[in-house]
Formats: C-alpha cells, sequence, structure tokens
C-alpha cells in the first residue's frame, strides 16, 4: 500500500511540474507521452484468462455479460476463442480483475 501511495505522489509531482512547464514552453508532447505511462492501454484478454478470471470470482458466464454490459454469447465467443475482447472489454475485465465484481453495478441481471 505504502509504494502504491509513493507511485502516485510520485506521478503528481511530474504531472504538476509538466503542467507548469507547458505555461512557459509547448510541450503538448511530453503530456501526452506521460499520459500514456500514467494510463497505459489494458492487456489483451485471451480465452483462458477469461475464463480463469470468471472460475476465479465464481461468476457464470451470464453474470459476466450482465456485469460487462454485453450479451451472453459475447462472453461464450470470448471464451472459445471465435472473437476477441476490444479495448473497452479488456479494459473492464482488467477492471473487474483488479477489482472485483463490485467495482460494477448490475440493478437488474436477467
Amino acid at each position: 500500500m505504502i509504494k502504491q501511495r509513493e507511485t502516485s505522489s510520485i506521478m503528481e509531482m511530474v504531472e504538476e511540474s509538466l503542467l507548469d512547464i507547458a505555461k512557459v514552453k509547448d510541450i503538448s508532447v511530453s503530456l501526452e507521452k506521460f499520459n500514456k505511462l500514467k494510463y497505459s492501454s489494458p492487456r489483451p484478454y485471451k480465452p483462458q484468462d477469461i475464463r480463469r478470471l470468471r472460475k476465479r470470482l465464481h461468476i457464470s458466464q451470464s453474470v459476466l455479460a450482465c456485469l460487462l454490459n454485453t450479451k451472453l454469447s459475447t462472453v461464450q465467443k470470448w471464451e472459445r476463442g471465435v472473437n476477441v475482447p476490444n479495448g473497452p472489454a479488456n479494459r473492464l475485465l482488467q477492471i473487474l480483475e483488479t477489482k472485483g465484481p463490485q467495482a460494477f453495478v448490475a440493478p437488474s441481471c436477467r
């Protein structure tokens, strides 16, 4: 927990410094590169990753589909390797993996 807090404050200091420099000089490219470091792309999820995650969380394909606001057939195709999750779906899977199902509000999964 402490290491994450230290990393967070270092990133905040770097961001603040870049914003201060931006007042004097055009550093839009530097800010863009910094944001890519700060908000890196999620890793692509493979069929076995999705199955493993679902089993670890003890949720069915239907529940996963509801949490991700997608169709059951989509989750089934991901797990069979017919289709692959796109960028936003990979990000949602990443959030689900790190924060758990409680990170999503699913008022009515039927």
